[in-house]
């Protein structure tokens, strides 16, 4: 029996194979370029903000722990006393409930005694439904105004502000990071492209050599200078293209996937073109200061900061006043019981309290006061840096820009002069020396128009930033 060879299917499938192959360089080659938009839409998932998201949440834990002070607060107790001159039992349950509104506390219970209570005790004895009362009690100096609740309470809301003003900073930051990675990338890639085509040049003009050389038209010199001219090239090449490999890895840090990992950029999804100059600023820098200084999230942090403190000194100053408390409440025993103890109750009491020498209260609100004042300078030489980013930040945009139209011209004219030089060697006017020094020239002016170019760009960026907006439009 002939058996069918295990390549059979070999013809078959290299066909196949080939095909998908070239579809997915296709698609490969078809993918769009990666832009800055892109960039900066993915950097949410970087680390560095998820840790200020959850520095937020444990703000709004805070928070939610701080209003807990405002729930109902239920105490009961109770004894037995089965064995001994006296015999009796008692039970007291009472719902407290803390109000925002002047330190008031609201109280409700019910207390039941029964059995025998000596004299001093005799107020636990109730009618045999037990008793039911409430109250009030009202702080008439220290906490009645502000009490350490309520500023708790407050302090909480804006430090949960201050942590989304902070996480709205670190965003900034972190895009002004991507912002300058993401134009280095697409620089590294326009350099490639600028040696490759030196390099393209180089290598299209070695066949023509060697055939002026073989019909001794030009000595074997020139064909020999120009192989020497593109192995510098191809070195220049390698050295390029790694630029361009370290910073697609270094733009990984900021370009994430769904799940939050570093995605390197490959080569052909970087930018072949340069990007259109920005625009010099309309406004001057005095102008824009104010606007920046209500939209930069550092000073709007401080804000809440500052108001923190003096919440805390406003608690302290209260604290060195005394505590006058006014108590009153009304109760009704329910059921048989003694004669004395079923018409209704109302009591009012008064409670004095005076630390002395009030220590404590002065250290606190010495402490705060401090506090305050630290924030506050804070505040002033943040208010200063924030001037003098987005003055720094107009000077190095202007000179971007204007450095930008030089290097255009700069980079024309030796293109021009190179092209010029190259037809005077087809005409045997030149040699290869010549040649290859005005494409070295017309390459590094090409270069210095790649990094005016980019150079504007990360300027633009900052010139954003430091007005408290995202780095790209």
């Amino acid at each position: 029996m002939i058996r069918t060879p295990t390549w059979w299917w070999q013809p078959v499938l290299m066909p196949v194979l080939a095909l998908v192959l070239g579809l997915a360089r296709i698609a490969r080659a078809s993918e769009p370029p990666l832009t800055l938009d892109e960039v900066l839409e993915r950097i949410s998932q970087h680390p560095g903000l998820q840790g200020t998201e959850q520095k937020i949440e444990a703000a709004r834990g805070k928070r939610l722990s701080a209003r807990g002070a405002f729930d109902p607060k239920l105490v009961a107790r109770g004894t037995v006393q089965p064995v001994g001159y006296y015999e009796n039992a008692w039970v007291d349950v009472k719902v407290e409930q803390a109000t925002p509104l002047w330190g008031t506390v609201l109280f409700a219970g019910w207390r039941l005694g029964q059995g025998e209570f000596p004299v001093y005790d005799g107020k636990l004895e109730t009618a045999r439904g037990g008793e039911l009362r409430a109250g009030v009690r009202v702080p008439l100096w220290r906490d009645g105004l502000v009490d350490r609740n309520r500023t708790t309470r407050s302090q909480a809301e804006l430090e949960v502000r201050r942590a989304e003003r902070e996480a709205d900073a670190k965003q900034l930051e972190l895009q002004l990071k991507a912002a300058k990675t993401y134009w280095s990338w697409v620089g590294a890639r326009q350099r490639l492209d600028v040696v490759e085509q030196l390099l393209h040049m180089a290598e299209a003009r070695q066949a023509g050599l060697v055939r002026q050389v073989d019909a001794g038209a030009v000595p074997e010199l020139e064909a020999i200078d120009n192989e020497r001219s593109i192995a510098d090239r191809r070195l220049d090449g390698v050295s390029a293209r790694r630029k361009l490999d370290t910073a697609a890895v270094e733009l990984s840090l900021y370009l994430r996937d769904a799940e939050g990992r570093p995605v390197v950029p490959p080569r052909g999804r970087a930018p072949t073109t340069l990007p259109t100059p920005p625009a010099a600023p309309e406004a001057s820098p005095e102008a824009l200061v104010p606007k920046a200084l209500e939209r930069r999230p550092e000073l709007l942090a401080l804000e809440h900061a500052q108001s923190v403190a003096e919440l805390e000194a406003r608690w302290a100053r209260n604290q060195r006043a005394p505590d006058v408390a006014l108590q009153g409440y009304v109760a009704r025993d329910l059921g048989p019981g003694p004669t004395s103890l079923l018409p209704p109750e109302l009591a009012l009491s008064l409670t004095l309290e005076l630390p002395v020498p009030l220590r404590k209260a002065r250290g606190q609100l010495q402490t705060a006061l401090a506090e305050v004042s630290r924030v506050r300078a804070e505040r002033r030489l943040w208010s200063d840096v924030i001037g003098i980013e987005l003055r720094t930040a107009d000077l190095r945009l202007r000179a971007a820009i204007d450095a930008l139209a030089l290097a255009d011209r700069q980079a024309e004219l030796a293109e021009r002069v190179a092209e010029a030089e190259r037809r005077r060697l087809s005409l045997g006017a030149s040699n290869v020396l010549t040649v290859n020094l005005r494409e070295q020239a017309a390459a590094e002016a090409a270069t210095k128009r790649i990094d005016a170019a980019i150079e504007a760009q990360v300027a633009h960026a900052e010139h954003r930033v430091a007005q408290g907006l995202p780095p790209v439009r």
